[in-house]
């Protein structure tokens, strides 16, 4: 097996065992607020005073939001680009709804990185093979 069929392979495998959607798998509260957005890709961009700009891929601002956690909330419901996003209004609820898609999403990185190593000793490829198969399936990991 080579590098471009694991590729292949984890992507098939990811999408057999259906993705876990983010807001929606991980919800923990009841009272959100709903924001429009442009149904295109979202990427943070710069901190103004506290407040974090989300920007279009063509670098226009599309809004701006007071933390770095509800920035992040945004980046990650955006995977399937919807129109109306709902934000939990409590941003503990936002935090803790970003960490359990992290843990996650970590949880799959450790799978594929697992399976790498076992198949490919000693390759130093790793971070470019799961860059390849997070950016197919439209999944991001923030720090």
């Amino acid at each position: 097996m080579d590098e471009r069929n694991f590729i292949s392979l984890w992507i098939q495998n990811l999408k057999t065992e259906s993705i876990k959607n983010f807001p929606a798998d991980f919800i923990v509260t009841s009272e959100f607020k709903n924001y429009n957005l442009p149904g295109n890709g979202l990427l943070i961009g710069k901190e103004f005073f506290g407040d974090y700009e989300l920007i279009s891929a063509e670098g226009s601002e599309v809004l701006r939001v007071e933390s770095y956690e509800k920035a992040k909330y945004f980046i990650y419901a955006n995977r399937n680009k919807p129109k109306i996003l709902a934000v939990p209004i409590d941003e503990t609820a936002i935090r803790n709804m970003n960490k359990k898609y992290e843990k996650y999403l970590d949880s799959i990185i450790k799978r594929i990185d697992q399976d790498y190593r076992s198949k490919f000793p000693g390759a130093k490829n790793f971070s470019e093979i799961l860059n390849q198969i997070f950016n197919h399936l439209n999944l991001i990991r923030l720090k």
